[in-house]
């Protein structure tokens, strides 16, 4: 019996988040990148409100951006596709992630610019519905309608 229990409970579960954040985050939004070495990048809240960007290769955080209520990661919802994209800027690096609406075959995306000019796009290749519309200090909410007017330029 308990072998059935512990099948059931391995295929009920398609994707494990280990490793995508610490024990005391929440999975906000996550990219794995195909290829070898492994790649992903990883968006994480814990309960301080605190929302911390991941991008790791193998086990290794080649870098980390916190977030706080001084520096804030940007979440626009584009209401003509439904998809979630969190950006921010490091520098005179631009980083985006985008999550489609959540839908069978759905694949977030990655874009990387520098000065503005794209110099990574990537698809990731897993869904990534973690908790998207989380509430926390550390995110500030841009309208649609502004990101729109501004010729679709986010973050």
């Amino acid at each position: 019996m308990r072998l059935i229990i512990g099948f059931l409970l391995m295929i009920s579960v398609p994707y494990s988040y280990a490793g995508k954040c610490n024990t005391d985050e929440k999975l906000v939004a996550f990219c794995d990148l195909a290829g070898k070495p492994k790649r992903s990048a990883a968006i994480c809240a814990n309960e301080k409100q605190g929302v911390s960007y991941y991008f790791k290769q193998g086990n290794t955080v080649e870098l980390k951006v916190d977030f706080n209520s001084n520096r804030k990661l940007k979440r626009w919802v584009d209401l003509g596709t439904y998809t979630v994209y969190f950006g921010f800027n490091n520098g005179v690096y631009s980083y985006t992630l985008g999550v489609p609406e959540e839908r069978p075959g759905a694949l977030a995306f990655m874009d990387v610019k520098k000065e503005g000019i794209t110099i990574s796009s990537h698809e990731c290749s897993s869904n990534s519905f973690g908790e998207t519309n989380i509430k926390s200090n550390s995110i500030e909410n841009v309208s649609d309608s502004s990101v729109r007017d501004n010729g679709f330029k986010f973050p």
